[in-house]
């Protein structure tokens, strides 16, 4: 199967796909198979494409997602750059909707530059783990893959291979 890097294709494709990414979330919270066989599928699928993406060619997530930083991410990425945790947070976060978390005020992240992470060794968690597709519980997180896919070309592409092994195949 063709693997799409193109990040603008990539977000077109998503967004006609839309509708049959939704339906096939559907079909994976049905699906008859066990979380860890499905962490399993998705695991590999996601080993694959992500062998094949160069992440730092797009920086895609640092340009659309809003990470969420705990008080322990304030702390690490404000030594990083040599100031105080509310210096940090004064200058660049705010408090998420729910208070429990912190985010960047604004997008793109401050710190990406030329499709750099500034705060490499620094950055939050969640931008460590992203596009997240190595955890387990897959099925627990599929609003976040769905709106992902036209985010990320490792999620859109993963995602694609699910929908040929897993629904593809149940539809004939």
């Amino acid at each position: 199967m063709h693997i799409e890097t193109d990040i603008e294709r990539v977000r077109e494709l998503a967004e006609a796909k839309e509708d049959q990414n939704w339906r096939f979330r559907t079909f994976l919270k049905g699906v008859d198979l066990s979380v860890k066989e499905l962490d399993s599928i998705a695991h590999r699928h996601y080993k694959d494409i992500a062998r094949q993406i160069d992440c730092g060619t797009y920086a895609n997530c640092c340009k659309e997602v809003s990470p969420k930083l705990s008080e322990e991410d304030v702390t690490r990425l404000a030594s990083c750059l040599g100031i105080s945790s509310s210096e940090l947070t004064a200058a660049h976060l705010r408090r998420t909707e729910d208070g429990n978390a912190w985010c960047f005020r604004q997008k793109p992240c401050p710190f990406l530059r030329d499709n750099c992470c500034t705060v490499y060794d620094a950055r939050p968690d969640d931008c460590r783990s992203f596009p997240h597709l190595h955890k387990d519980e897959f099925v627990f997180r599929l609003i976040q893959v769905v709106n992902n896919c036209s985010v990320c070309p490792i999620v859109y592409n993963v995602f694609e291979r699910l929908k040929e092994e897993l629904w593809q195949s149940k539809r004939i």
